[in-house]
């Protein structure tokens, strides 16, 4: 049986990083995240996430899209073109309908998920050891 508040062994080591201007957001994702034994790190000022991404080196960048100064949009570009940080997988968030931003994203696949956030259906596309 898996108890929640066990790492899960098969998800142990991952990295993420989590950019949302909403830093409850971020810590309560954070917190779900590490009990599952994933590596998580916190970025609140869209203007240092690809900063904090180069520093960081994340498996997976799970993205507000609706953010101020640098978008969600604007960031998966960045992420994109950085040859050290094109390999991520980059999950995007947003409360807007997926029509409505999806021509702003890369032509990278890009998982995009509606808010709030279903912690069951984040799971389901995060990297594991099997």
């Amino acid at each position: 049986m898996n108890e929640p508040w066990l790492p899960d062994v098969t998800r142990v080591g991952f990295r993420i990083l989590a950019v949302d201007d909403d830093s409850q957001a971020t810590h309560t994702l954070k917190r779900i995240l590490e009990l599952r034994g994933y590596i998580v790190e916190e970025e609140n000022d869209s203007t240092k996430a690809l900063e904090t991404a180069r520093a960081f080196h994340p498996d997976v960048v799970i993205v507000d899209f609706n953010m101020p100064e640098v978008d969600g949009g604007d960031l998966a570009w960045q992420l994109a073109s950085d040859p050290s940080l094109k390999s991520a997988k980059v999950i995007m968030c947003s409360g807007l309908d997926a029509r409505e931003f999806r021509r702003k994203l890369p032509p990278a696949e890009i998982s995009i998920l509606q808010k709030p956030l279903d912690s069951l259906a984040l799971l389901e596309l995060l990297p594991t050891n099997n």
